[in-house]
């Protein structure tokens, strides 16, 4: 016996952006009601829309550059509507897009740490698992070495998790430098030599949150934070079978 199908995230973008009429929004609200994972998603859209908001919301009263407004004033396009609406609706799109994207660097903002961490952990996977020679510091024939050295330098207790049930192997670990504390990343491979990474800082959120996904191109992610350390896992997977592994992670690492 099957349970219900699950909801598309195209149906809760819609839902949560409000793209839908009365009779379809009532229909997915039951369906939603009955579905714990849809509603812990759009709680955390939520949670990133009014982040947004905060940090950028203000900017919607500020007055258009005199020299913007002489481009605009220039244009032969047909006119545009009030800078702030025009903002309002940016901001939307964003809120939206950061549901299936991620901050790049460029972009951090102040305040916003979770996407501070995601862009970290994003940077040193892209890094490392390229390497050929020098792919990790201390190897998985250390690894009880590795996770007492991490752990003592990170000031938490942290573990390498198993994933030989979804066909990776640990081939071992490194310390990286963060913000306030050090990082810990550790590695892992299939027979394939498809290679995804395990990120562990000491900087978690003062609440636990549930995942967060990224992507950039072929490269996906999930992020949370539990019990004052903020996790990332990522890799060129499909975004199912990346979510098990994370979960995976999270059912190791509590």
């Amino acid at each position: 016996m099957t349970g219900p199908e699950p909801i598309r995230e195209e149906d809760l973008v819609a839902y949560h952006s409000g793209a839908l009429d009365t009779a379809a929004r009532d229909a997915l609200s039951a369906r939603i009601a009955a579905d714990p994972a849809a509603r812990a998603t759009l709680a955390e859209w939520d949670r990133q829309d009014a982040a947004l908001a905060a940090l950028y919301g203000p900017v919607a009263e500020e007055p258009l550059p005199a020299a913007h407004r002489a481009l605009l004033a220039a244009a032969t396009t047909p006119p545009r509507r009030p800078t702030a609406q025009l903002l309002a609706a940016a901001l939307a799109l964003l809120a939206i897009g950061s549901t299936a994207g991620w901050f790049a660097a460029g972009a951090r903002a102040p305040g916003v740490h979770a996407f501070t961490i995601a862009d970290d952990a994003l940077r040193a996977h892209v890094t490392y698992v390229a390497e050929v020679v020098h792919p990790v510091e201390v190897a998985a024939d250390q690894a009880d070495h590795l996770v007492q050295w991490l752990s003592k330098r990170l000031g938490h207790a942290i573990k390498a998790p198993d994933f030989a049930a979804e066909g990776f192997r640990l081939m071992g670990g490194r310390l990286l430098p963060g913000d306030k504390s050090p990082a810990a990343l550790f590695m892992y491979e299939d027979d394939t030599g498809r290679r995804l990474t395990l990120y562990a800082l000491p900087e978690g959120g003062a609440e636990n949150s549930a995942f967060q996904f990224m992507s950039y191109g072929e490269t996906q992610g999930f992020y949370w934070h539990d019990a004052g350390l903020s996790y990332a896992v990522i890799g060129d997977l499909d975004r199912d079978r990346l979510r098990t592994i994370a979960l995976a992670a999270y059912d190791q690492l509590i």
